[in-house]
């Protein structure tokens, strides 16, 4: 079937997105008040993910940061683990939910340190949410909100406020990346993608974009760094302790395993939990095979498009996650920005962007699920298929299909193979040439999720 034929068939059936995302919002919400709102039925922690941060920031706080990273201690009675459960005000709390990010990034937490945890989980979930809808209004697709509600009917974005977690700070960053690059920004751009350096792998998806062509992007280069040295001397100069211990435990941090979990969606965690029981060597030659086939795909599209912006970009949020060792579910939900721009710059390719981002939005909602149920019921060292990760791989093989088939310079609606380009005017790799790209078409956004029958913004 053509991507016309299969999106056709496709859009009266997309409404199902809303009760699916509505489903899982439910049964969390329920779930927590019949808890009693602090935890939910199972016992877990609300947002349990940001106790992390919180006790971070609590031992900045009361001076004690230089045990941030103090993951075992010979008294189990002084371990960090206990510290954590009395900021909650349990004793007996047996889980520690270690701290792995730069020292630097605990400063962020320590305002609301000095509230109660549940009414820190609030306030970072309102200003997580606050970055989600701002940052799809800043890429100014008509009828915003429509893509907020479709955002959110994106699993992975339920997870990030589920578990407590900070993806929406990521998916700004990325955001702001896009708008600043493409305006021309180069250093601005590099600036903001510095503060990804909280979590330095999601900065792997930029520096291919970047390394691609390093003499152009030599200013986004330049602010990187320059926002890196800045974030490590605010580190040393305003926690030595904690940067102190972060560096002495920076072995044990970059060697951290936990990729048999089912809430991990990367290819070290696909052939970890298919292969539990190959050699290393087997695992790693995988693990690269995959890689090197992203990053080939990464460069192929620089080469056949002229590394547009709006190619680039997508193609960067992509493979941080692909490249990443230690990719979550909830970091998946940074591909929310990376669809905007697809969908408003590429108007002439919304049948295959129908059909891939359904399959996406598919893959990540039910593969995490089946990892678990697999997981928590087949024998212990029993071999696990983590489905959503080969789905991802052919889609994003697919995205960068459609993206070289795109003429540089072809006009948004005018094309008559219905080609489009992005609207940055940018450099042409190799050629040193500027490409004028004409400004996107405005059509309404199609998120990574299904969309409602009937809807208009569906029409090709």
């Amino acid at each position: 079937m053509t991507y016309r034929r299969t999106a056709a068939w496709l859009r009266p059936w997309l409404w199902l997105g809303w009760p699916g995302g509505a489903f899982a919002w439910c049964v969390w919400a329920t779930s927590l008040t019949l808890g009693g709102c602090h935890y939910d039925l199972e016992g877990s922690l609300i947002g349990g993910d940001h106790l992390a941060f919180y006790a971070a920031a609590r031992q900045v706080r009361d001076g004690q940061s230089g045990r941030m990273y103090d993951y075992s201690t010979p008294d189990p009675a002084d371990s960090l683990g206990v510290y954590q459960g009395s900021l909650i005000g349990r004793p007996d709390w047996g889980t520690l939910i270690g701290f792995r990010n730069p020292p630097f990034y605990a400063l962020l937490y320590v305002p609301t340190a000095r509230l109660p945890y549940p009414a820190s989980v609030a306030v970072w979930w309102a200003v997580g949410l606050a970055i989600l809808v701002g940052s799809i209004h800043l890429l100014r697709p008509p009828r915003p909100w429509r893509w907020v509600l479709r955002a959110l009917a994106f699993f992975p974005v339920f997870t990030v406020v589920s578990f407590g977690q900070n993806s929406f700070l990521s998916l700004g960053a990325f955001t702001a990346v896009y708008l600043l690059a493409a305006r021309g920004r180069g250093f601005a751009a590099g600036l903001v993608g510095g503060l990804l350096w909280f979590k330095p792998p999601l900065l792997l998806g930029l520096f291919v974009w970047w390394g691609l062509n390093p003499v152009r992007h030599a200013r986004s280069w330049a602010g990187v760094v320059v926002t890196g040295v800045l974030l490590a001397a605010v580190s040393w100069l305003v926690i030595p302790d904690g940067a102190r211990a972060f560096v002495d435990s920076l072995s044990k941090n970059v060697g951290y395993g936990g990729e048999a979990g089912w809430n991990k969606q990367s290819p070290r965690a696909f052939w970890t939990l298919l292969l539990p029981d190959a050699p290393p060597a087997v695992k790693w030659g995988l693990i690269g095979v995959t890689a090197a086939a992203g990053l080939g795909a990464g460069a192929w599209v620089a080469r056949r498009t002229g590394a547009p912006v709006a190619a680039m970009f997508p193609v960067a949020v992509f493979l941080s996650l692909w490249l990443s060792p230690h990719a979550l579910i909830y970091e998946w939900a940074i591909l929310v920005p990376a669809a905007v721009v697809l969908w408003t710059e590429y108007p002439g390719r919304r049948d295959a962007w129908v059909c891939l981002f359904t399959a996406a939005w598919v893959a990540l909602t039910f593969s995490t699920i089946a990892a678990k149920g697999q997981i928590d019921h087949l024998p212990a060292g029993s071999p696990v298929v983590q489905f959503g990760v080969p789905v991802m791989g052919w889609v994003g093989w697919r995205v960068a299909r459609e993206l070289v088939r795109v003429r540089p310079g072809a006009d948004h609606a005018g094309a008559p193979d219905g080609h489009a380009v992005g609207s940055a005017n940018l450099t042409a790799a190799g050629a040193g040439a500027t490409i004028p790209e004409p400004t996107p078409a405005r059509a309404r956004v199609l998120p990574p999720g299904p969309a409602p029958a009937g809807d208009p913004s569906t029409a090709s």
